[in-house]
């Protein structure tokens, strides 16, 4: 003999299964193009990693090639190296090539045109972490040369700051600390020194304290 429950039970499953056909039919066009949307995203992200792996490597020949004209014809090779700048922007090669085209303008003597070019390029450096510092190592570097010893020190110092590393962070204070003296701030110099002299296992620690020593010994100015 069938129990009572049973067939009220059965109309539940039955009307749970009419419900549930009757949602998928309700909705079967947003669920479509849910799963389009999804495979769309999945696709691009592909496409765009495809691309700019593929402008990477042109990049990169192309640097090459820009290279291959230094030693030879300049002209050429600052031409190869600003277009390579302006048409792979944001690539690897392009951040290189920036670096390279400054220390191939401080060879020629054009240390102004160095400096011009690489604070313009500065803002794209500072957006990577590996070639940041040495962008400020190569401006402060052309600051050396046109004796602007304290732009020279700034620029060391963000170098300093932006470096990843502490042998090279250590190395670059240094440098800070001897274009300070150049530009005759000795007070600078020797506050830096003294911290790095403090570190014994310092990589720079030996040579300021050298530093140290020579400015301790060097007769001081009469007030």
């Amino acid at each position: 003999m069938t129990s009572p429950g049973s067939p009220r039970q059965r109309v539940r499953s039955d009307s749970a299964f009419d419900s549930l056909s009757e949602w998928f039919e309700l909705y079967n066009k947003q669920i479509t193009w849910g799963v389009v949307g999804v495979a769309a995203v999945i696709a691009g992200v592909w496409f765009y990693s495809r691309s700019q792996s593929l402008k990477n490597q042109k990049a990169e020949r192309a640097y090459l090639t820009a290279q291959q004209s230094i030693p030879g014809n300049m002209p050429l090779a600052e031409s190869d190296l600003r277009k390579l700048i302006a048409r792979y922007a944001g690539t690897p090669a392009a951040y290189q090539a920036q670096l390279t085209l400054a220390r191939a303008l401080y060879d020629e003597g054009k240390y102004q045109q160095g400096i011009a070019s690489l604070k313009q390029a500065m803002p794209k450096l500072q957006k990577s972490k590996d070639f940041e510092s040495a962008g400020h190592l190569l401006l402060a570097a052309g600051y050396e040369q046109t004796r602007k010893y304290l732009d020279a020190a700034s620029e060391y110092a963000l170098a300093a700051k932006t470096d990843r590393f502490d042998q090279d962070r250590q190395r670059h204070e240094s440098a800070e600390a001897r274009a300070y003296l150049e530009a005759g701030r000795t007070e600078m110099a020797k506050e830096i020194w003294t911290r790095l002299a403090a570190d014994s296992k310092g990589t720079v620690a030996g040579e300021a304290r050298v530093r140290l020593g020579e400015l301790e010994a060097k007769p001081q100015p009469k007030s």
